[in-house]
């Protein structure tokens, strides 16, 4: 190979050796700018998610005068841009949630039985709830009391949902339902899974069955 042949090949390599480093920056920095847009589209999409959190105003108060039973009335104030839910599905929390979580005692109930049995001052009426209609899809209240579905509602509209007093669990020998109430208290927990267009939110709140006040969920601070 003469001398020419030979400069000619050593800068052919050098020039691959360029190419081939440059295609790997490139490469790296086309990852660095799609890891970046994904980062900016998640930031956005959680802000958006943010800003279309529903908004709830909650109230429960007696059925009728004298009567045990209460309503409860969950009415979705916005956000305006939110239109209306799709679905809307309430549950009654237990009084805490570590019911079931302690060491059991030797003849008592097992954890599980005590983490289903419904800690709470009331609970929905088995079958009720708004538009209940098992048919079609919308079954009302659980057995339990727990949780009611809904197919959901529009901004400015209102749901009722019906409760009675819960009773004490059938291991709880010898207790009235006088003094289980009155170790429940009057403060109804309450969590709420919101859908719209396959996106969720879930608010939490609480409202005393004691006063007439309405409570916001979420709270603004």
């Amino acid at each position: 190979m003469d001398l020419a042949a030979l400069i000619v090949a050593i800068a052919s390599g050098i020039i691959a050796l360029g190419s081939a480093g440059y295609t790997r920056m490139a490469a790296r920095a086309n990852r660095r700018s799609a890891d970046a847009d994904e980062i900016t589209a998640a930031l956005e999409g959680d802000r958006r998610h943010a800003e279309l959190t529903p908004r709830l105003r909650v109230r429960c108060a007696p059925a009728n005068a004298g009567s045990e039973d209460f309503k409860l009335t969950v009415e979705l104030l916005g956000p305006p841009e939110l239109g209306g839910l799709d679905s809307l599905e309430v549950t009654i929390r237990n009084d805490n949630p570590w019911r079931g979580q302690g060491t059991p005692l030797a003849g008592g109930p097992s954890p599980e039985a005590v983490a289903a049995h419904l800690w709470s001052p009331l609970r929905f009426k088995s079958g009720t709830g708004p538009g209940a209609d098992p048919v079609n899809g919308v079954p009302g209240a659980d057995p339990t009391g727990r949780t009611t579905p809904t197919s959901g509602f529009p901004v400015g509209e209102a749901l009722p949902f019906f409760l009675e007093p819960t009773t004490p669990p059938v291991w709880s020998e010898g207790q009235s339902s006088q003094d289980w109430r009155r170790e429940r208290g009057t403060v109804l927990r309450l969590s709420f899974l919101c859908g719209k267009d396959g996106t969720e939110w879930t608010l939490v709140g609480e409202i005393d069955t004691q006063t007439d006040n309405a409570v916001i969920i979420p709270e603004r601070h």
